[in-house]
């Protein structure tokens, strides 16, 4: 039965206007494609993950992180009353041994091969403090390769080999299919190397019993839709891949026409995201945008003229005002200056307040994996741990500062060119809607 949500998690799903507020992380890949070498339980894989997360999101001076038990059990969604387990559960993560990175070729896998994860575990009425392992420390806190895993959509699996399957195909979503695993090596990864394995020496009986299981739970409770491909050797099977698509529920959203695919790669290229497209083809017209790319595209290679810092916020604001490539690039950006700089003194103010505005509208027209990544790089900044968002009730301090650090991300720092036009836009505003 579904935990019921706190008003702590209502009060943030409110502030982001979703279905249910992200709640992802970056773990790395050395991580996702390990091989336990015992049985890891549905319960062993989510606690793990909730204390990824956690020390993702919490810097530690001493490589002890501290997570509370209610905070462990709402990530987790756990809803029984018996918290003995769930303790045992936790304390049995201290003694499961890893063989980490097991797919990756033997050149560039890394000098460890195997470890446990959380060498170290403290159980305490109300919280948990564990360690890290050091060797893997630097991967999980600051990842080079990952996938971006949500909390929110790990709670809805009811097998342990259906977790550890999702995140194996999410790892390769953005390219649509996963690497070639030898079958035996993908039921390790998804049992455990001692789990069960003399009842799962035929492939046949692993598929019946096991992937088609994981596959329909996969494709019906997740974010994305997995399909298998065999590679025979003969009659015999050798080695298994999974075709990967995006998330389902976004697919009646993906535009059919050609020059709107066309347009979200170019806008994709600048460095927009994919949602964000989507939303832009909808409410522009093909030759804006077009219009838009190429002269975003034109000031970008003008070496005599100032370098932009954030070629996507160029892009937004070419649509937003219409500019084009028959208009002077030079005129634009010598744009004449605000005729009262000299003005009110709280004019840069007012329009830092209305790109926060903006910001939060513009976080709400993402999907939740957009959604998820913005919050983690903000999360993963040198914000005060005070600043971060977390599951817990966001404060107004929280939000303001996120969707601060979200509007400078997306439009870059407030222009005189952009003052210029707020400013005219309250002048309009003042004087009835009229021209100024």
């Amino acid at each position: 039965m579904p935990r019921k949500k706190t008003s702590d998690e209502q009060t943030q799903i409110a502030l982001f206007q979703a279905a249910e507020a992200p709640n992802a992380f970056r773990k790395p890949v050395q991580v996702i494609h390990s091989k336990p070498k015992t049985s890891l339980s549905l319960l062993h894989r989510k606690l793990a993950n909730a204390w990824l997360k956690n020390a993702s999101d919490t810097p530690s001076d001493d490589g002890w992180w501290t997570i509370h038990t209610a905070t462990m059990a709402g990530d987790i969604g756990f809803d029984s009353n018996n918290r003995a387990y769930l303790i045992d559960s936790a304390r049995a993560l201290m003694g499961i041994i890893f063989e980490w990175d097991v797919i990756a070729p033997e050149g560039k896998r890394k000098l460890w091969k195997a470890s446990v994860l959380f060498p170290e575990v403290e159980i305490r009425p109300d919280t948990i403090r564990y360690q890290i392992s050091r060797p893997l420390r630097e991967q999980v806190l600051t990842p080079e390769m990952y996938a971006m895993i949500d909390l929110n959509v790990l709670k809805r699996f009811r097998r342990a080999s259906s977790l550890a399957l999702y995140e194996h195909c999410l790892r390769f979503e953005k390219i649509h299919r996963t690497a070639e695993v030898e079958w035996q090596l993908l039921r390790d990864m998804l049992m455990g190397e001692s789990a069960d394995a003399k009842s799962y020496q035929e492939y046949k009986v692993f598929k019946d019993k096991v992937l088609k299981v994981a596959i329909a739970e996969v494709n019906a409770l997740s974010d994305i839709e997995i399909a298998l491909v065999e590679k025979k050797l003969g009659r015999r099977v050798q080695t298994l891949a999974f075709t990967v698509k995006k998330e389902r529920e976004q697919l009646p959203e993906q535009p059919d026409h050609e020059d709107s695919v066309l347009d979200i790669g170019e806008m994709v290229k600048i460095g927009i995201l994919q949602s964000e497209a989507r939303q832009l083809v909808r409410k522009y017209t093909h030759q804006q945008i077009v219009s838009a790319v190429a002269y975003t595209k034109k000031r970008l290679a003008d070496k005599k003229s100032a370098k932009i810092e954030n070629p996507a916020a160029y892009l937004r604001k070419a649509l937003a005002n219409g500019w084009a490539i028959v208009e002077n690039i030079e005129t634009n950006s010598s744009s004449p200056k605000p005729s009262h700089q000299e003005k009110k003194p709280d004019l840069l103010e007012m329009y830092k307040v209305e790109l926060i505005r903006e910001a939060e509208e513009y976080f709400k027209e993402l999907n939740s994996a957009d959604q998820g990544e913005l919050v983690s790089e903000y999360n993963a900044t040198d914000v005060s741990p005070a600043l971060k968002v977390k599951r817990s009730k966001p404060g107004r301090a929280v939000r303001t500062e996120f969707f601060k650090w979200l509007a400078q991300k997306t439009w870059g720092e407030p222009k005189p060119e952009d003052l210029l036009q707020y400013a005219q836009k309250l002048l309009q505003a003042s004087n009835g809607g009229s021209k100024a």
